[in-house]
Formats: structure tokens, C-alpha cells, sequence
């Protein structure tokens, strides 16, 4: 190929130095009447022969150099087209979707792998605006993608890699994970987006299990499992919280303390199943007795706590209505035991700084101290009828 193209360089440089050297001599013999016209052509003056050869060679290789750039700028054009021919063969081909849009999302261009995945043809896409075809109003946490591709055009680069929520055509929702690449123009604006994306959807839906996976799991560690209350993990757990909240909040907060009296002896005489159901109902008097919103936890054995929050000090305490909703547990028929409860309640003061574990310390003292004060009363009543010989539970 180099070959050909050089002989054809030299006959293009010979055929132009030919045609100088007859000008010339027509010239010289015709117009400047110097002599014949063969005197000329074949001139026997040195100094005229060398400076019609130089002349031709001059020519020559001046019409081989232009030759030469000629042809590899048609080489280059070829190379250009033949790259360009395979880049667009790989955009096409590409198992990823490639996407071209405006700073204000309007799309310019999709592959045909980005078309085939989302179900549109390039007529119903292209000049659309992505949201509302490849992008909802919002995803389904409720982010607001509006606004997210509006901020893409205004703020690339925040977005050099982004995973959001798209649409197909027939409404199923995705998620790709992008890689946007701004477009300048000569003065520096973002003038398009490039955006490479690549279909995440199935990692996403083993992420979300695997997080409600260890959601449960992290709930279970702060559920006791034979009532359905928390636990003494999830009680200190959300009982820290809840006073770090008191102490921006100044929100009152009381610590009730609860000893379910004796399991001891039904587990005794009626075994664990019944101290099982013992155990529930005294959970069931709980929920009944506070609110929802009140944090009731078993803490181990017969022990309960409730942590009471936002309570005014001039209202009435739920846990005075304790003793009237045992009452009616206690009145069903068909009763192997009657359900008692000891109480103790300590107050939390934003300004003692004092932790949860040190406030149930307190309502735990509390607690025993109306113990022994009960126990003290039965012994008063037990010498004051001595006839008295059994103890109800």
C-alpha cells in the first residue's frame, strides 16, 4: 500500500514538473522570442539547465509532500470513522444502560440495552424528560426524585455514583446504580449528563430482607419471650434514651418497679405451667394499667418495670390503679390463685443526671420497703386474730 502510494506521489510530481518545463520553454521561445523552441527544451546554458532542474525537483517533492499529507489525513478520517463505527457498536451492545440526558433530565439518547430494558422505543423516549418515564414523582420510601434530578443538572458532581428507584414502562420499579459524568460547554456549563447504569434491583431486595432480618432478630434480643414484653436489654436500652430525650425535653419521667408476690408458691404447689400463665397475666394487668406509649418490660423472674414518660406531675399515676385492676383479674371464676403485686416508684429529675440502671435501684428499694411495710401489716392483723392460720397469697 506504502508502495503504490509513493510511485503514485512521484508520477504525480513528474507530471507536474514535465508540464513547468514545457511552460517554460513556450515561454522562452514564443512569447520572450529568446530562439527555437528545441533550444529550449533542451537547454545546453548551465545555469539556465540547473535552475529548471531545480525548479522540477523543488516541484516534485513539494507535490510528493502534499501527496503524503493528503493521504494520511484521508487515513485518519477512515481511522476516525472505523473507531467511531466501533464505538457505537459497543454503546449499542453494552450490558449496562447508557443514557445521555439534559442538565433539566430531558433524554437526548438511550442504548438499545437501555430501551429494551425499561420497554421504550427510542419515538417514546427520546426528547421526554426522564421523570415521569424512567423516574417516578417519588420512590417508594417517599424521596422526592423531582428534586433529585434537578439537583443532577445543577450539581453534578454529587452524583458521580447514585443508586435511586426507576420505572419501567409497564410500572414494575427497579433500582440502578448510576455513574453520571457531566457535559461542559465551551464556557464551562453543564450542558448534558452521561449516565452509565447498571440494574441492582435483586442486591437491593437481599439488603432489604437481610436488614428486616436483623431488625427481627435485633427485636427478639429485646422481647421477653413468655409475655411479649421487652426484656431487661431493651427496657435499658430504650430506658437511656428515653432519659437523654427527658433531659433536652424537661418531660417528667417515673420508674415503676413491680414484684409479682408469690410465684414461688404457685410454682410450688401448681406448677410452672400455672406460674407460666401467672407470669402472662401479670403482664396483661400491666398493659391494661399504663399506656401504650410506657415502656413495660419483664427484667427476669417475677420482676416488671414500667418507665413511665411525660407525666405531669398534677395528674394521677397509673400505677395507683394497680390494685383495681388486680382486683378484677382476681374476681374471674375459675381461679387456682389470686395475682398480688408489690410497687415501688422513683421519680427521675433532669438534674440529677442519674443513669436508668441507678433509677431502678431506686424504685427497687422503693419497692421492698412497701414490702416489707405489707408484710409487717399481716404480721400486725395475724397476732390481732390468731385464729387466722392460713395466708392468701
Amino acid at each position: 500500500m506504502d508502495n503504490k502510494r509513493g510511485g503514485h506521489m512521484l508520477i504525480v510530481g513528474l507530471w507536474i514538473a514535465a508540464a513547468y518545463w514545457m511552460l517554460e520553454s513556450l515561454l522562452d521561445a514564443f512569447v520572450f522570442g529568446k530562439g527555437p523552441l528545441s533550444v529550449h527544451l533542451f537547454p545546453l546554458n548551465p545555469d539556465e539547465l540547473w535552475m529548471r532542474s531545480l525548479a522540477v525537483l523543488l516541484i516534485t517533492f513539494f507535490s510528493a509532500y502534499v501527496q503524503r499529507i493528503h493521504s494520511e489525513r484521508e487515513d485518519a478520517e477512515n481511522a476516525l470513522c472505523e473507531s467511531k463505527s466501533k464505538y457505537e457498536d459497543l454503546v449499542e451492545n453494552a450490558n449496562s444502560v447508557i443514557l445521555r440526558m439534559s442538565s433539566t433530565g430531558e433524554v437526548r439518547y438511550m442504548n438499545r440495552f437501555g430501551l429494551e430494558f425499561f420497554g421504550f422505543s427510542s419515538k417514546e423516549l427520546f426528547g421526554r424528560n426522564v421523570v415521569g418515564t424512567i423516574v417516578p414523582e417519588t420512590d417508594t420510601a417517599g424521596r422526592d426524585l423531582i428534586a433529585m434530578i434537578e439537583d443532577i443538572g445543577m450539581n453534578p458532581d454529587r452524583y458521580i455514583n447514585n443508586e435511586n428507584e426507576n420505572t419501567c414502562k409497564d410500572g414494575s420499579r427497579v433500582w440502578i446504580s448510576w455513574t453520571n459524568k457531566p457535559i461542559f460547554d465551551g464556557q464551562g456549563k453543564v450542558i448534558d449528563v452521561l449516565c452509565i447504569g447498571n440494574d441492582i434491583t435483586q442486591r437491593k431486595q437481599m439488603e432489604d430482607k437481610l436488614e428486616l432480618a436483623l431488625k427481627e432478630v435485633q427485636e427478639m434480643s429485646l422481647i421477653d419471650q413468655l409475655t411479649g414484653l421487652k426484656n431487661r436489654r431493651g427496657f435499658m436500652t430504650l430506658g437511656e434514651q428515653q432519659l437523654k430525650v427527658a433531659d433536652r425535653t424537661r418531660e417528667g419521667i417515673r420508674l415503676v418497679f413491680i414484684d409479682l408476690d408469690g410465684l414461688k408458691w404457685i410454682n410450688d404447689n401448681l406448677g410452672h405451667k400455672v406460674g407460666d400463665q401467672a407470669l402472662i397475666e401479670a403482664a396483661d394487668v400491666l398493659r391494661e394499667t399504663f399506656r401504650d406509649s410506657d415502656i413495660i418490660a419483664r427484667l427476669g423472674g417475677d420482676e416488671y418495670a414500667v418507665l413511665a414518660i411525660d407525666v405531669s406531675p398534677a395528674a394521677p399515676f397509673p400505677s395507683a390503679r394497680i390494685p383495681d385492676t388486680l382486683t378484677e383479674h382476681n374476681s374471674r371464676t375459675g381461679r387456682q390463685y389470686e395475682l398480688q403485686m408489690s410497687v415501688g416508684v422513683a421519680t427521675y429529675r433532669s438534674e440529677s443526671k442519674c443513669s436508668i440502671g441507678e433509677l431502678l435501684s431506686m424504685a427497687d428499694e422503693l419497692m421492698y420497703e412497701e414490702k416489707r411495710r405489707r408484710k409487717a401489716a399481716r404480721a400486725s392483723a395475724k397476732r390481732k386474730s390468731p385464729e387466722t392460720s392460713e395466708e392468701r397469697i
